[in-house]
C-alpha cells in the first residue's frame, strides 16, 4: 500500500511549455529583441542540447545557464549578452507558476485522503522555488527536492537515495510511488532505485523497451482511482 507520493513538477503538475514561452518572450523584450516563434523553437533546441550535456557531465549547471544563450545567439544571429539574457530569463521564469488544470484537484484530494506528498524536480533552485511560490501549492508538500540543491539530478540513483534518506524512507520503498511524465528522469530513476512508478503519458508515446513503469495513465486524474486512502 502506497503512503508516500513523489510528484515530478514540470510536465506533470506544472505547465513548463507555457512558462518557458512567457519567460523567453519577456527576456526578449528586456533585451530589445524582435523575436518570432521560430526563435523560441531555436532557443528550446539550444536549451535541450545544453541540458543533455549537463546530464552527461560535459557542462556544469553554471555553464549551462549562459551556454544555452550563447548557442541561441549563434543560431539566431542575434547579438546578445548571454549573461544578461540568462539572468533576465531566469527572473521571468521564476515568476511563472502555471499549473495544469488537473493539479490542484489531484493534490488537494490526495492530501485529504491522508497521503504524504513530496515534490521531486530537476532544475535551478532559484527558478523552481520561485515558481512554487507563485503557484501557491508548496503547502501540499512535506518536502521539496530540487536537483541543484541535492547535488544530483534524476535519474541518478544518488538523487533518489538522498531524497529517501532525507525523508527517512530508505526502508519504506514499498510504500513509495514516483509520479512523473519523463520516461528517463522519472521512470528510469524510480526503476533503478527500486521504487514503483506512475508514468503520466498524455500523448500515448511508447515507453523505451528497457523501461517498465508500474502504472501508465494518459490522464493524471486517473491516479485518484488508483490511490484510495492509505491504510
Amino acid at each position: 500500500m502506497y503512503r508516500y507520493l513523489f510528484f515530478d513538477a514540470d510536465g506533470t503538475l506544472f505547465d513548463f511549455e507555457q512558462a518557458e514561452h512567457h519567460a523567453f518572450h519577456s527576456m526578449a523584450r528586456d533585451l530589445g529583441l524582435s523575436v518570432q516563434n521560430d526563435h523560441f523553437l531555436q532557443y528550446k533546441a539550444c536549451n535541450a542540447s545544453c541540458w543533455k550535456e549537463f546530464e552527461q557531465g560535459a557542462l556544469t549547471l553554471e555553464e549551462l545557464k549562459t551556454k544555452r544563450f550563447e548557442r541561441f545567439s549563434e543560431t539566431s544571429l542575434f547579438l546578445l549578452d548571454a549573461n544578461r539574457a540568462s539572468q533576465s530569463y531566469q527572473n521571468h521564469l521564476a515568476g511563472q507558476g502555471i499549473l495544469f488544470g488537473h493539479s490542484l484537484l489531484i493534490l488537494s484530494t490526495l492530501a485529504k485522503r491522508g497521503y504524504t506528498l513530496f515534490l521531486a524536480t530537476n532544475g535551478i533552485a532559484e527558478v523552481q522555488r520561485g515558481r512554487l511560490k507563485e503557484s501557491g501549492v508548496s503547502h501540499f508538500f512535506k518536502d521539496i527536492f530540487i536537483s541543484e540543491e541535492l547535488g544530483w539530478q534524476k535519474p541518478d540513483t544518488r538523487y533518489f537515495s538522498a531524497m529517501l534518506e532525507r525523508s527517512n524512507l530508505l526502508g519504506e520503498k514499498s510504500h513509495c510511488l514516483m509520479i512523473g511524465d519523463n520516461p528517463e528522469s522519472d521512470i528510469r530513476g524510480a526503476m533503478d532505485s527500486g521504487i514503483d512508478s506512475v508514468w503520466y503519458n498524455p500523448h500515448n508515446q511508447a515507453l523505451p523497451p528497457d523501461l517498465e513503469a508500474t502504472y501508465t495513465v494518459t490522464r493524471l486524474e486517473t491516479i485518484l482511482d488508483l490511490l484510495a486512502a492509505p491504510i
